[in-house]
Formats: structure tokens, C-alpha cells, sequence
């Protein structure tokens, strides 16, 4: 057994160019099957043998789990039969991952013959293919051409080509591994989308009838309607809306989402989502007011996803305000941007909360408060795709105030 000289001899200037071109075909792969194979095949080539072959390891690391050769015919292999596993010789560089080079490998004291029809082979070399977690197989040459064994050369430049196989199989195991993680996200985005489509058929037909019924029910009642009916009303309504916010993150996130840019009057906007909320505010006798709304501005955008955030806010600031409060929509404008603020004098929100406000199936406040937990994602994840963003402020015991920015020529900033 000889260790690998540290440099190749300065007269094979012309095997080292075969090498460095062995090195650009075996990058230039990253499947690992044919990795394997362009890196057999070159150190077939750059060594100068008759047969090569290049051995992966198991799991365990304790026999051979893949093998290619080169310089065997697929008759040939075929008439061999199964590839060998790591026993006799090649199971020596398994058990001692380090060079070795025979004259006679028939000679040798582990040798245990070799299968009918398998090509006779005297000159040996081995070398192991090491990784970054320890060896991953085993690089094997035999029947030097021109010469009775391999020399110490032969031996160095199959090292640098086992280092430069360790990388390429690395790399083509993490390529393989990545395209496999791709093909798996989207056979689950696929499975998703037909669960999401079922969500929307089925559960929207259910639903639309219960809130049908119950709408009619009260509106003929009136004031007289039962509180069953009521409660009915606002559950189908509640989980409606939740199965919007539902199919909306789902296209948001498959990327299916587009905004519907249009220009828009500012005013309109927030008018618009305090008469939404203003049924609900009324109810508990709260105040809705507006700062800096003065005079009619245009912008373009979204107007209904812009409504549909600014009413997520004003719903959850009504629902957080104590009854005979304040909810306050303020309106900050420039030549580029636009801050709607929803400021609420509620409880607040706990430092410790605020980090993850906006996670989906979070909420703050106390355990027994209603809350969807999609509502805020939602319309962050909205705020995002207008080019904007959504914030909170908060101090418990204070209030809090969401801070909606968006550009005020959507595209621009």
C-alpha cells in the first residue's frame, strides 16, 4: 500500500490537461447516473486502463449500493450478472478508505476470484471518493495499458480525480434531492388547489343557503326575529368571510393574485370601509371619525383590496374598542405615498404579541374574543402585493394603530 505523492511529475503537462478536461465534462453533468459515468469513463481515459468502475456506498457505508463500469461491453455485464457489492479486494478500500495499488490482484491474500465471463485483470488501483461527511465510494482501475502496474502518478491523478467526483456527486445528489423537493411542493400545491376548489364549491353552496335562509328569516321578523336566527346570520356571515380570506392567501401564495389597478377617488376609499363597519360600530354606540379627509384626492390602485384591508381594520378596531368609544381613521397623503392609520382605544396589544400579529391563526387579546386568525395575514400579505406594506403600534391599555402604506401610483415608488 503507498500513500499518494503530493505532486505529479513535471513531464505530464499533457495527462494534467486531460485531467482538468475530465474535470469540466464531470461539472458539466448533474444527474447523478451520468456523473458516475463521465467520471469512470475519464479516469479510464486520463489513467490509461482497460476497466474502470466507481462504487457508491449504502447507508450504512459498508457495502456498495451503485456501480458503473467502463471498458465492459452491456453483453459483457450483462453475462457477468450482478454487480459486485464491496467483498474481497474492493471491500478492503470500504473497510480502509485509503489508495492501493496491486500488481497481481489474483495474488492478493483478500481475493476472491472473479465471476465467469468477467474480464481477466491483473494491475490493480484503488482509491476512495471522499465527501464532506467521510467517504461515499470508491474509484477502482485495472489493466494498466502499456506497463505491467499502475504507478505512483497513475495513483495521484486518480486521487484528484476521486476529489473532483466526491464534489460532482455531492452536487448532483443535491441537485437530484432539489428537484425531487420541487416535484413533491408541487404535487402539494396541485393537492391543495383541488382541496381549496372543493372548500369553495361545496362549502360555499352550504353556506350560501343557511345565510340565505336566515336573512330572509330575519328580514321578515324584524325586530321580532328569534336570536337564534341572528346568531345564524352572523356565523355563515363570519365563516363566509373566513373562506374568502381562505381562497385569497391560496392565490396570494400560488402567485394567481393580480391587483386590479385602477385610479380611485382616496375619499371614496375610506368611506367606503367606514360604512361597511358602521353597522357593527352603532351597535355598541362607537364613534367613527376621520382625520385629514378633506378634500378629494385621486390614486391608483386596487380599490377593492384596499377596502377589503381597510375594513379587516376597522372591524377588528370596533371589535377591540370599548362600547361609547372612538375609532379614528387618519389619512396621510403625498406625492408618492398614502398612510391610511386605524387607531382604536382599546385594551392594546402585548409587546410580546406584536412579533406575530400578522402569523396566520393569531390573534391578540384575551382568549375568549372572536377572531378568525386570517384577517391580518390577509391583508398584510394584500398590502404587500399593492406594493405597500401594513404596521402596528401598540401600548396596553392605550390603543393600537395599523398603519396601511401604499403607493399612491401603484408601480411607482
Amino acid at each position: 500500500m503507498n500513500e499518494p505523492p503530493s505532486t505529479v511529475p513535471a513531464d505530464s503537462e499533457g495527462r494534467l490537461r486531460r485531467l482538468v478536461q475530465a474535470g469540466i465534462r464531470i461539472n458539466a453533468e448533474h444527474a447523478l447516473d451520468a456523473v458516475l459515468q463521465v467520471v469512470t469513463d475519464s479516469a479510464r481515459d486520463v489513467i490509461g486502463a482497460h476497466y474502470a468502475a466507481l462504487g457508491i456506498l449504502d447507508v450504512t457505508g459498508t457495502e456498495l449500493d451503485q456501480f458503473v463500469v467502463s471498458g465492459v461491453s452491456p453483453e459483457q455485464a450483462e453475462q457477468i450478472g450482478r454487480p459486485p457489492t464491496g467483498k474481497g479486494v474492493l471491500g478492503l478500500l470500504i473497510a480502509d478508505p485509503r489508495p492501493l495499488r496491486v500488481a497481481d490482484v489474483g495474488k492478493h491474500p483478500k481475493s476472491h476470484g472473479v465471476p465467469a465471463h468477467h474480464p481477466k485483470m491483473r494491475s490493480f488501483l484503488g482509491v476512495p471518493i471522499v465527501g464532506r461527511r467521510g467517504p461515499i465510494g470508491n474509484l477502482y482501475l485495472a489493466e494498466k495499458v502499456g506497463a505491467a502496474e499502475f504507478t505512483e502518478e497513475d495513483e495521484a491523478i486518480a486521487v484528484m480525480l476521486a476529489a473532483q467526483a466526491a464534489v460532482a456527486v455531492e452536487n448532483a445528489t443535491l441537485y437530484e434531492e432539489g428537484e425531487r423537493l420541487v416535484h413533491e411542493v408541487k404535487a402539494m400545491q396541485a393537492s391543495r388547489d383541488r382541496f381549496f376548489a372543493m372548500i369553495n364549491h361545496e362549502m360555499r353552496n352550504a353556506l350560501t343557503a343557511v345565510f340565505g335562509w336566515s336573512d330572509l328569516l330575519i328580514r321578515k321578523m324584524g325586530s321580532a326575529s328569534p336570536r337564534a336566527a341572528r346568531e345564524v346570520y352572523e356565523s355563515a356571515e363570519r365563516t363566509l368571510d373566513l373562506l374568502n380570506d381562505v381562497l385569497d392567501l391560496s392565490r396570494i401564495e400560488a402567485e394567481r393574485l393580480r391587483p386590479s389597478i385602477r385610479e380611485v377617488d382616496i375619499r371614496r376609499l375610506v368611506t367606503d370601509a367606514l360604512a361597511a363597519v358602521e353597522p357593527s360600530a352603532a351597535a355598541r354606540e362607537i364613534e367613527l371619525e376621520t382625520v385629514n379627509l378633506n378634500s378629494a384626492m385621486s390614486c391608483e390602485t386596487d380599490p377593492q383590496r384596499v377596502h377589503q384591508i381597510l375594513t379587516n381594520l376597522l372591524s377588528n378596531a370596533v371589535r377591540h374598542s370599548s362600547d361609547a368609544g372612538t375609532v379614528t381613521v387618519r389619512t396621510d397623503i403625498s406625492d408618492s405615498r398614502i398612510s391610511f392609520a386605524v387607531i382604536d382605544r382599546g385594551s392594546g396589544i402585548p409587546g410580546a404579541e406584536l412579533s406575530r400579529i400578522f402569523e396566520a391563526f393569531q390573534r391578540a387579546g384575551t382568549s375568549d374574543e372572536r377572531g378568525t386568525g386570517l384577517g391580518l395575514t390577509l391583508s398584510k400579505q394584500l398590502a404587500l402585493l399593492l406594493g405597500g406594506d401594513l404596521s402596528v403600534e401598540s401600548t396596553v391599555n392605550e390603543g393600537s394603530t395599523f398603519i396601511l402604506e401604499i403607493p399612491r401610483w401603484f408601480g411607482k415608488s
